[in-house]
């Protein structure tokens, strides 16, 4: 079979760039073994449809001090799992039928690059000429004996029905999502983090907020353990942790979800028949048009490059490899203003350039730091846990990175990404008219 343009992956970012080229009268074809992508089945779509209810539940146990009626019960697993399954059981059958209608070609399987030019699909080979990587990210290996009694997202959003105890291994944004989800349904949870100061690519000061937010809600924190082995005896998991200096712990559960990461999908893909070369976080390496370098018409986008594992990202990156497959002048990618989230209640937001970040680069800049807990729109929904920092360049007065954690955090850092993106200075900044009284008119109050 020949074609046009071949895409590995059906996601956000792969689905964009088929689309976009069946639409400008292109052949495509498109291969995937379950079609969807892990945002709309196993990651962003599910968990957003549970946060949504358990962040109304959290929200409701702290207005009760203001005479909101008082919860009795926790909130029903077997319910909840079954409101996310409505977002994510017709997932691929839709996704499948919308190729269709476009005139893509569906193929379902496991594709394999055989040369520049080449994809093997399940035995079916496809001729083309351009090659489009967009196969995303799966769970870490955690070499540790015991390791197959874990269960990664796929598993967990699979979850009829949920034990009363749960150990989660990791301290990244899944693990405090599933904690916060989890812990609404009246189950014991325990994190542990490896690392003493986990979610490393927040300011470490917003980080501790939502720790002592996470510990409210009676979830276990646990920084500074390794698991080093899980062990099940007599119906439930033993799991073997030690801290730097040597001594060792024993967590039981129920159940153990893997929250330890994600790396690059790219083992089945056949990289090494062409000589693809990886970059250093063990993702795809691209240049700056989002190509192969020694393979110019194969194009990577998304999680498997390893690079910024958003959904976000990898539909801004569909959008630049249409570009450059349709277009004759190429465009490449800029990533400024970026925002990125921990959807817990309260959620944790970033976006722009860290401190760290700002004195590699050697910039003059201005930190705005404080506790928010006394805004009005914290205050209103009786939330402690608020605070948020801004940077801004000392001579130009540009917003330069902001970090937020407090009520619709999610929602007011799209105004910082706005400013970012658009070079917009501190002073115009505030200058703005914003409705009140909403958390995004107390965003001008944080420069």
């Amino acid at each position: 079979m020949k074609t046009d343009v071949i895409v590995i992956g059906s996601g956000p970012g792969g689905s964009s760039v088929a689309k976009r080229c069946a639409k400008a009268g292109k052949k495509v074809v498109i291969a995937d073994r379950l079609f969807g992508g892990v945002c709309a089945l196993r990651g962003c779509t599910p968990k957003k449809a549970m946060e949504s209810v358990t962040s109304a539940y959290w929200k409701a146990k702290d207005m009760e001090k203001a005479g909101f009626p008082t919860l009795s019960e926790a909130i029903d697993w077997s319910k909840l799992a079954a409101h996310k399954s409505k977002f994510t059981t017709t997932v691929p059958a839709k996704t499948k039928s919308n190729f269709k209608e476009a005139g893509i070609r569906v193929i379902e399987g496991t594709a394999e690059l055989i040369d520049p030019n080449t994809v093997v699909v399940d035995g079916k080979k496809i001729i083309a000429e351009t090659i489009v990587i967009a196969t995303g990210a799966k769970p870490r290996h955690i070499d540790i004996p015991g390791n197959e009694y874990m269960l990664n997202n796929d598993q967990f959003f699979a979850l009829d029905n949920i034990t009363n105890h749960v150990t989660i291994i990791g301290g990244g944004y899944i693990a405090f999502e599933f904690a916060h989800i989890m812990a609404a349904c009246g189950v014991h949870v325990t994190i542990l983090s490896n690392e003493e100061m986990p979610l490393g690519a927040f300011d470490p000061d917003l980080v501790n907020n939502l720790i002592q937010a996470t510990l409210a809600k009676g979830v276990d924190v646990k920084l500074g353990y390794e698991a080093i082995s899980i062990e099940h005896v007599e119906g439930e998991y033993i799991v073997k942790s030690k801290r730097s200096d040597g001594e060792t712990f024993d967590f039981k559960a129920g159940l153990v979800i893997h929250a330890a990461g994600r790396v690059p999908n790219i083992d089945k893909l056949g990289l090494d028949n062409l000589k693809i070369k990886l970059n250093n976080r063990g993702g795809i390496e691209t240049n700056k048009f989002l190509q192969i370098s020694n393979h110019p018409n194969i194009y990577a986008l998304g999680d498997v490059t390893g690079k910024l594992p958003f959904t976000e990202i990898a539909s801004y990156e569909a959008k630049i490899v249409t570009h450059n497959i349709l277009e004759k002048r190429r465009k490449s990618v800029d990533y400024t203003g970026m925002p990125i989230g921990v959807f817990t209640y309260p959620s944790l937001c970033m976006v722009g350039k860290t401190e760290e970040e700002l004195k590699k680069e050697k910039v003059d800049y201005l930190v705005m730091a404080s506790s928010n807990r006394s805004s009005f729109t914290e205050r209103v929904h009786l939330n402690t846990f608020a605070r948020y920092k801004t940077l801004v360049h000392k001579n130009n007065n540009k917003i330069l990175g902001a970090s937020l954690i407090g009520i619709h955090a999610e929602e007011v850092i799209n105004l910082y990404a706005m400013a970012i993106q658009q070079g917009i200075t501190a002073t115009n900044f505030n200058s703005q008219l914003f409705q009140y009284p909403t958390a995004g008119n107390s965003a001008k109050y944080f420069l």
